[in-house]
């Protein structure tokens, strides 16, 4: 074969080395995501694209397979040069000067430029590679017939994105300007509404306003204009024995018809009952279905735990939602460095996360309540004070309703004062 020839194959051989080198990086680097925008725009060729990223294993094992052949044919033809111009010693300048080219031009600088124009590329590589595929459709035949019995088979029906990364691709968003401030706080709170349960968003049963079923609908007028609630559990002889649920417009209507005298119990509708476990988005979508917009939520032990609005769920996505009776102070209000005032029901999870502390969590306590109550071993009173020394924080109880706990003022010590309480405790 003439000299010239087997230059000109070679640098042949080189360039599709480079190819190859650079589609495997271009398709194992575009995303699922990517691919599933180029078919909303209508391009044909997305539509290869993505049965390559679908067949991910047939689309390597083509690549690899080229890139080899060009890469061992390169090699021969690059020594058969060598020997005929230097002749034995050639086969060591072969070797030398086929290692260095494809090492810069058939592997490090085709893989750079894919990374970088990987977008750009992906459509115009898909259509070659997914033609080259073609060829080895009885290797790929025998090679799904093995691999349905690997062990491996698993990994690859395993979820590729995982919940973490999608946060990791939102906070990199945030970052770089494309999801704003509040964006990001509702996305995170997409991702976590499934995991969320019924007893977390509720209001708890010492907060819920309910009324007895033998109250007269006069009074349970003057009870909805005082609080600007519109609907209202009601219960039999005690709270745990929760029978109904009284709606604001059907007390109105008997009002109206001068039948102040009627009793609860024969205005009110059929009580939804909520296990307090349930998750919140098989509840809304429950609650959507029967149209019905409280749920009566109850503890393992079937007592009366508190009440859901379908407002408190979606709360969880949007954030608090107020209306014009609405005049609730914020459940973390910062009044000086290091000094907060909380409600007391408020979650030691919300509260490290909101605040980046490290309150102790535990099985035994939700709440910062719960874990205020557990330090004092009983029924805080006002004034009372607990410090958690592996936090470095100190709790004030500054207001109590019956036995409950209602707002505590959290103090976040400073290193002098941790060190003094470190010296005093050893």
């Amino acid at each position: 074969m003439d000299t010239t020839l087997k230059i000109f194959l070679f640098v042949i051989c080189l360039i599709l080395s480079g190819f190859f080198s650079g589609s495997e990086v271009v398709l194992t680097s575009v995303t699922r995501a990517k691919i599933k925008t180029y078919l909303k725009e209508g391009d044909r060729r997305a539509t290869t694209l993505a049965i390559l990223k679908k067949q991910m294993d047939h689309t390597l094992i083509t690549i690899l397979t080229f890139n080899n052949l060009v890469n061992v044919l390169a090699a021969a033809l690059a020594t058969s040069i060598a020997i005929d111009r230097f002749g034995e010693p050639g086969v060591g300048i072969a070797t030398g000067v086929v290692v260095l080219l494809f090492l810069v031009f058939g592997e490090i600088g085709p893989k750079i430029m894919a990374v970088r124009l990987q977008e750009r590329l992906a459509l115009s590589i898909a259509p070659v590679i997914y033609l080259l595929s073609r060829l080895f459709l009885p290797l790929f035949w025998l090679y799904d017939r093995l691999n349905l019995s690997s062990p491996l088979t698993i990994a690859f029906t395993k979820p590729s994105i995982s919940e973490d990364e999608i946060k990791s691709w939102i906070d990199l968003g945030r970052e770089e300007g494309a999801i704003e401030h509040e964006e990001q706080r509702m996305l995170y709170s997409v991702l976590e509404f499934t995991d969320t349960i019924a007893r977390e968003v509720m209001t708890p049963r010492p907060d819920v306003i309910a009324v007895e079923d033998t109250t007269k609908a006069e009074e349970v007028m003057r009870i909805f204009r005082e609080t600007g609630l519109s609907r209202l559990p009601v219960y039999h002889d005690q709270l745990d024995n929760i029978v109904g649920v009284l709606y604001f417009k059907d007390v109105v209507f008997h009002i109206l018809e001068g039948r102040g005298e009627v009793l609860t119990k024969d205005v009110m509708k059929e009580p939804f009952f909520v296990p307090e476990n349930k998750k919140i988005s098989d509840l809304l979508r429950e609650m959507r279905d029967r149209r019905v917009h409280l749920g009566v939520v109850m503890d393992e032990y079937g007592s009366f735990a508190g009440v859901v609005t379908v407002e408190d769920i979606l709360e969880e996505l949007v954030g608090e939602i107020e209306d014009e009776f609405d005049r609730e102070e914020p459940d973390v209000q910062r009044v000086g460095e290091g000094d907060y005032i909380l409600d007391a029901l408020i979650w030691v999870e919300t509260v490290n996360e909101r605040l980046g502390l490290n309150l102790p969590l535990s099985d035994s306590y939700d709440t910062v309540a719960g874990l205020v109550t557990e330090r004092l071993g009983h029924i805080p009173k006002k004034g009372e004070q607990v410090v958690i020394p592996e936090s470095g924080i100190r709790f004030i109880v500054i207001q109590t309703r019956g036995n409950r706990i209602f707002r505590l003022r959290m103090q976040l010590l400073t290193g002098e004062t941790r060190d003094q309480m470190a010296g005093e405790g050893s």
